[in-house]
């Protein structure tokens, strides 16, 4: 039971000492007497978010890329076997695609 609660107060201190990081408001490490909230979880996600989705500043702009599915396509030319596409179909594109075989089929009305 006590080495639980060691590692618990472990994982306390490295949180703290994190949310010291994170915190804005804090100099340097230094104690605040503000009492302002500073929700430290919300400033450690956003970080993280950050680095997942990158700066999409300067992606901003979209690229104009050739279809992945042929003009010419049928629904057994691409989904009537078990091969991977040569690249990822964008999902828009493949609704589009299926919309297209369903009403020539008389299945979307």
């Amino acid at each position: 039971m006590e080495n639980s609660a060691l590692h618990s107060q472990g994982s306390l201190s490295s949180i703290s000492t994190l949310n010291q990081q994170l915190d804005p408001f804090n100099n340097a490490g230094s104690t605040s007497s503000s009492s302002e909230f500073v929700n430290r979880g919300l400033l450690l996600w956003n970080q993280t978010r950050q680095q997942w989705v990158g700066n999409k500043k300067t992606q901003n702009r979209k690229q104009v890329r050739e279809p992945t599915i042929s003009w010419n396509a049928s629904y057994e030319s691409l989904l009537g076997n078990n091969k991977p596409f040569a690249r990822p179909v964008p999902l828009a594109e493949m609704v589009d695609f299926l919309v297209d075989v369903w009403e020539q089929e008389g299945l979307y009305d």
